[in-house]
């Protein structure tokens, strides 16, 4: 499969490119088998609400990021935490991708993720952190929707400290634009969403970290209570249901070629094997996996 992303700085960039040369990442918490979720939610609303934010279209494209702080007296033994979005999300901890989703379904079935995240977390502060895309008009044919929303609730006590509500904090992620592909172009039925064009000079770096500043970002909007499919009185169209496949299986692929490189930027030839470092300040890169 061919990915192709064009990545357009307006300032000079020095960061490790091991994550832009994996198609996947290796590692994935622990998921939860339906029978071990707390019974309560499978059958009342869910203290957690379902957040988008404030002042944008719900349903047109756009890519939004999620933050909650939050500190611990220790690292506790368990964690477990049921998670979703609408239209696709991925969810961090302290930096570290965990898991995305949800899987497919419709909105009589939308799919929530029950996880660990136990092992990612630290005696002190810490931060959850999530990712959410909307494609609007632009989706896959697959997917279908009610608007950009994302999820958290946690399973007992202990884990409902970082329930999805106005605590978190949001910001729409500015750098990405999409760049469609139509039938024409195409010549035949295409059902696939839009690749995406990335401005690195808007991107908000390090924004999944603990120390990253958040302080302007803005305070998320609750739109209403989740709830799961078998809850009387849903409160909106996602009816839950718990993800009834593994996570899928992900390892690191490097990138087996660089197929093009513009402007100001010399690409390593060990890059294509390893982890290496280089600069660039204005530049179009194609890769191919």
């Amino acid at each position: 499969m061919r990915f192709q992303s064009i990545l357009t700085f307006a300032r000079t960039l020095a960061f490790f490119l091991c994550f832009a040369a994996c198609c996947c990442v290796n590692a994935q918490a622990q998921m939860f088998a339906p029978e071990k979720i707390n019974p309560e939610l499978l059958t009342k609303a869910w203290s957690a609400r379902w957040v988008t934010v404030p002042g944008g279209s719900p349903v047109e494209y756009g890519i939004y990021h999620f933050r909650r702080m939050f500190e611990l007296g220790s690292r506790p033994a368990s964690f477990v935490v049921h998670v979703t979005g609408d239209n696709r999300y991925q969810l961090f901890v302290n930096g570290q991708r965990v898991a995305a989703g949800p899987a497919r379904g419709d909105l009589n079935h939308w799919k929530f993720e029950t996880l660990d995240l136990a092992p990612y977390l630290r005696n002190g502060k810490n931060v959850l952190a999530a990712v959410v895309w909307n494609y609007g008009r632009l989706a896959p044919e697959a997917q279908l929707t009610n608007q950009t929303g994302f999820l958290l609730q946690g399973d007992a006590a202990i884990e409902r400290t970082v329930d999805t509500n106005a605590s978190w904090k949001c910001v729409r992620n500015e750098a990405y634009a999409p760049l469609p592909v139509t039938h024409g172009e195409m010549r035949g039925y295409f059902v696939a969403g839009p690749g995406e064009r990335i401005d690195g000079a808007r991107y908000p770096w390090d924004w999944q970290e603990i120390e990253y500043d958040d302080s302007a970002w803005t305070m998320a909007q609750v739109v209403s209570p989740g709830a799961p499919r078998d809850a009387r009185d849903a409160p909106n169209r996602w009816m839950l249901v718990p993800r009834d496949i593994p996570l899928m299986e992900e390892r690191p692929e490097r990138i087996l070629s660089v197929r093009q490189a513009s402007g100001t930027v010399t690409v390593p030839t060990l890059f294509r094997a390893s982890q290496s470092r280089f600069k660039f300040r204005r530049a179009q890169i194609r890769a191919c996996c």
